[in-house]
């Protein structure tokens, strides 16, 4: 754990950083930071790194996987624990994505939240019929953004990475 002093330190070291920039904000893109690898990017070239919707997606749909089929299995902790970290790498997506904000909210509005009330129940048939719900809203959210040929489908076995899953 970092002390208190070297905390105090990185921080100024950070506003000293965006100080030299000054208020040009074109400039920012171009400022310097150095990495632990001796290899120095600029702050353009950091923020170009951040995952896209596509990346996200990527972890979206294996957790949410998952958590079906703990649910199924009755490992409601462990869908309970998927469906957080589902809610947690979406706001990943509606921070680097910030025009696909209001239909991420919409998705967990109107799709998740049934299903995190389902699994708090520990009622497989709500869960079961709002999983459903959530898998068609998530191909039509695809189809409205011109992804259309990206169709979820729930894989046919549950994961045999995640062994605290009972089968």
């Amino acid at each position: 754990m970092k002390s208190k002093f070297t905390k105090l330190l990185l921080s100024a070291a950070v506003i000293g950083l965006f100080a030299g920039v000054g208020a040009n904000a074109k400039n920012m893109n171009d400022q310097v930071v150095p990495t632990k690898h001796n290899k120095n990017l600029t702050l353009g070239q950091i923020a170009d790194m951040q995952p896209g919707l596509g990346t996200v997606m990527i972890e979206y749909g294996h957790r949410f996987y998952i958590g079906y089929y703990a649910a199924k299995a009755g490992n409601w902790d462990l869908a309970d624990y998927q469906l957080k970290e589902q809610l947690e790498i979406q706001e990943v997506g509606e921070l680097t994505r910030p025009g696909h904000k209001a239909e991420l909210k919409a998705f967990e509005d109107t799709y998740l939240i049934p299903i995190q009330k389902a699994i708090k129940a520990k009622d497989w048939n709500a869960f079961s019929a709002s999983y459903a719900a959530a898998t068609e809203g998530c191909n039509n959210c695809h189809e409205g953004a011109g992804f259309g040929f990206i169709k979820y489908r729930l894989p046919t076995s549950a994961p045999a990475s995640v062994p605290s899953v009972v089968w």
